[in-house]
């Protein structure tokens, strides 16, 4: 379970509150462009999200599955976890994503169901949801995208306070702090929508909240706050 954002203002503010299980995770500084966390599953440590240097930020979050979504092989099928290598390591820009994602078909790895926030500067931000309909920020009516564990697309015609699944109610949370502050915003608030939005009940605990900022190149960041 995890909560994510990203809100066009004064500069671009992107926003991620990883809520995992109790186990172990990593921040990896991956040569001079890149900032991962990973986290610990049947004795590796697997990519959750990260940042590049350009601040494009991509992020992987549990969602329901669907038959369409499953892994396969195929002329133009590409995994998103390769999606996800690609855009960070800069071999995919994400103001050339759109055009990607209508050559191929994004499919999940194989025994796990995701969906991905792909969030970059000058309002360049997509969700990805294999075998789902992909999202850009063009297709919302704000300047901010908000993505938790529910099909969003599946939601994308319904008022915020009317979408269903998990993570609703946090997603539901989130959207109204951003409506209410998408005129002016700044990190301080980016803190406060996660504290917010944080869980510290039940099996998902928040673990870390990160604000990344692409225009100051700058991530902050919480651990278990």
């Amino acid at each position: 379970m995890c909560t994510s954002f990203v809100i066009y203002s004064s500069n671009t503010f992107i926003g991620m509150n990883f809520d995992i299980s109790k186990r172990p995770i990593k921040i990896v500084l991956k040569g001079d462009n890149q900032f991962v966390v990973l986290q610990q599953e049947d004795g590796q440590f697997l990519p959750a999200f990260g940042v590049n240097r350009n601040g494009t930020f991509v992020n992987l979050l549990m969602v329901q599955p669907n038959e369409e979504g499953k892994y396969r092989r195929g002329k133009n099928c590409v995994h998103i976890m390769r999606l996800f290598e690609e855009v960070l390591a800069e071999k995919t820009d994400v103001s050339q994503l759109k055009d990607y994602l209508n050559e191929k078909t994004i499919v999940n790895v194989p025994n796990y169901s995701v969906h991905s926030l792909i969030a970059g500067k000058k309002q360049n931000s997509y969700i990805v949801e294999p075998g789902r309909e992909n999202l850009d920020i063009d297709s919302v009516k704000e300047n901010f995208m908000v993505l938790t564990n529910f099909p969003l697309s599946e939601n994308k015609s319904k008022n915020y306070e009317e979408v269903e699944g998990f993570g609703s109610d946090r997603y539901k949370k989130a959207y109204n702090l951003l409506l209410k502050n998408k005129d002016y915003f700044n990190d301080t608030i980016g803190f406060s929508i996660l504290k917010e939005t944080i869980q510290q009940d039940g099996d998902y605990p928040t673990q870390f909240s990160m604000i990344s900022v692409p225009e100051e190149n700058a991530v902050y960041f919480y651990f278990k706050w």
